[in-house]
C-alpha cells in the first residue's frame, strides 16, 4: 500500500500531461501511487500515459468514456489505496518537495486536511511552517483561509470514503470543499507553495458561460444547503452559498445575453423564495446586477 494516492484526471491535455507526470516522478517523497483517469481523451494523452506507465509502475491508468472531471476524480478515489489523497490536475505541476512537505505537516499535526499555498510559477520551498485551525467551516468561509479547489490539499483518505464530488456538473470543487469542512474538526495550512497551476489554458472557469453552468451552480448551492439545513453551521453554509451566488450573478451579467439573464434570474428567484439564498449575504454590487438582469 502506498502512503499517498495522487489522483490525476486527464482530458485532452497533451500539451501539459508529460510535464505533470514528470513533476510526480521527480518528487523527493517516493512512496506514492498515481491514479491517472483518462476521461475519454481524443488527443495523444492515451499514448503519453501508456509510455510513462511503462517507465514507472506507480502510474496506474484507468480509461473511461468522457463523463467529466467529477466522475474522473471519483473513479480515482474508488481505486485509491493510499493513506492520504492528493488531487493533481493534468495541466498543472507540483514542486519536487510538495508531497514530502505536506505529508510532514499532516503527520506532525494529525489533521485530516492540509492546504498549501499555490502559485502560477515555480519557486523553491521557503522556511518550513504551518498553522492549525480548529473551526474549519468558519475559517473556510469567514476568513477565507483556503482556496475552494480540490487541488493543493492533502487529505487523509478515511475522510473521503463516503465524501464524493457531485457528478455531471461544472465547478464541483466548492460544494465538495464546503461540505467536507463541515465534517472535520480541524485543518492545517502552510504558505509553502506546493502546487503550481497554469493560467494559460482553456479551463472551464475561463470559457464562455451557458445554461449548463448556471445549472451547475444551482445544483451545488442546493447540495450545500441540503447538507447543512439542520446544522448549527447553516449560517456559514449560507454565507458560502452567497459567495457562489455572487460569482454566478457576475458571470451571467457579463455575458450580456438576455436569454441567459432570464434563465438565471428564474433559478435565483427560486432560491430566494425557498430561503436557501439570503440577500443580506450578497454584496450590493451583485444585487444591483441581479436587479438589472431582471429588467
Amino acid at each position: 500500500m502506498s502512503k499517498i494516492s495522487v489522483i490525476v484526471p486527464v482530458y485532452n491535455t497533451e500539451r501539459y500531461l508529460a510535464s505533470c507526470l514528470d513533476s510526480l516522478l521527480a518528487q523527493t517523497f517516493q512512496d506514492w501511487e498515481a491514479i491517472c483517469v483518462d476521461d475519454g481523451s481524443t488527443d495523444e494523452c492515451k499514448n503519453i500515459l501508456q509510455h510513462d506507465g511503462l517507465k514507472d509502475k506507480r502510474l496506474k491508468i484507468i480509461a473511461q468514456k468522457n463523463k467529466g472531471l467529477s466522475s474522473a476524480r471519483t473513479a480515482g478515489l474508488d481505486y485509491a489505496k493510499g493513506e492520504y489523497v492528493f488531487f493533481l490536475d493534468s495541466d498543472d505541476i507540483i514542486p519536487e518537495y510538495a508531497l514530502e512537505m505536506m505529508l510532514k505537516i499532516a503527520e506532525i499535526t494529525n489533521v485530516p486536511v492540509v492546504a498549501s499555498e499555490s502559485s502560477a510559477i515555480s519557486n523553491k520551498a521557503p522556511r518550513f511552517n504551518y498553522q492549525v485551525f480548529r473551526h474549519p467551516l468558519t475559517d473556510f468561509v469567514k476568513n477565507n483561509r483556503i482556496f475552494s479547489s480540490a487541488w493543493n490539499k492533502l487529505y487523509r483518505a478515511d475522510i473521503l470514503k463516503t465524501h464524493r464530488f457531485i457528478k455531471g456538473i461544472y465547478f464541483e470543487d466548492w460544494p465538495f470543499l464546503t461540505t467536507l469542512m463541515g465534517q472535520i474538526n480541524q485543518f492545517a495550512t502552510t504558505d509553502i507553495p506546493c502546487y503550481i497551476y497554469r493560467n494559460d489554458n482553456d479551463s472551464i472557469t475561463r470559457s464562455s458561460f451557458n445554461t449548463k453552468k448556471v445549472d451547475s451552480y444551482i445544483t451545488g448551492i442546493k447540495f450545500v444547503y441540503d447538507n447543512f439545513k439542520n446544522s448549527p453551521d447553516l449560517i456559514w453554509a449560507q454565507k458560502r452559498i452567497a459567495v457562489a451566488s455572487k460569482m454566478l450573478i457576475n458571470k451571467v451579467y457579463h455575458t450580456r445575453d438576455k436569454n441567459l439573464y432570464r434563465y438565471a434570474v428564474d433559478q435565483i428567484n427560486a432560491l430566494f423564495q425557498q430561503k436557501i439564498l439570503l440577500k443580506r449575504y450578497i454584496p450590493l454590487k451583485s444585487i444591483i446586477r441581479y436587479w438589472l438582469m431582471k429588467k
